[in-house]
């Protein structure tokens, strides 16, 4: 079952989260190979890096550790990507988010009803207890969602990822 409805209080879209497939690659070419999208996140990466990402998170759906879907607009337009994903170092039931908003999407509330969606989602999942999200502590935006959809800012780590060492906020909120 997918996450269908939602709205968030400021600019409310309709959309609902579709299940991300194979289909998608193209999408999440574009999304992780733009530069403005990823310029908190360490630049863009290389498209055969992204493709190979696009399959091991499929592979990961598959053995029911992800939960991936693509945020679709009420006339069917696909406004951008959001997930979950279990970080096994953090604790059996704990996983983290993940968001992008294509740019011709973004400073509308996508990702922040599209978050509110996938939590409500996720909240219904007894095996899924805590959500984190890891945003660079220079990324004002993605902040700003993670505070707006409940999750309580941890405080500032050096965490590791494709590009190097990034300063992240360590938001977190508890389902249970």
């Amino acid at each position: 079952m997918t996450p269908t409805t939602g709205h968030g209080t400021e600019r409310p879209h309709a959309m609902h989260l579709q299940t991300l497939t194979a289909a998608d690659e193209e999408l999440t070419v574009r999304l992780e190979c733009d530069p403005v999208i990823m310029q908190h996140i360490g630049g863009p990466r290389p498209e055969t890096d992204v493709r190979a990402a696009h399959k091991r998170r499929l592979a990961l759906m598959e053995k029911g550790q992800a939960h991936m879907y693509t945020v679709v607009g009420n006339a069917g337009q696909v406004l951008g990507t959001i997930g979950i994903w279990k970080i096994g170092w953090m604790g059996p039931h704990t996983y983290e988010m993940g968001w992008f908003v294509l740019p011709e999407h973004q400073g509308k509330g996508i990702a922040t009803q599209a978050g509110r969606l996938l939590i409500a989602w996720a909240a219904a999942h007894p095996d899924i207890g805590i959500i984190h999200a890891y945003p660079a502590v220079t990324n004002l935006a993605s902040n700003a969602v993670a505070h707006k959809i409940g999750m309580k800012n941890m405080g500032e780590f050096d965490n590791e990822g494709f590009a190097g060492i990034l300063r992240c906020n360590d938001w977190m909120i508890e389902l249970s």
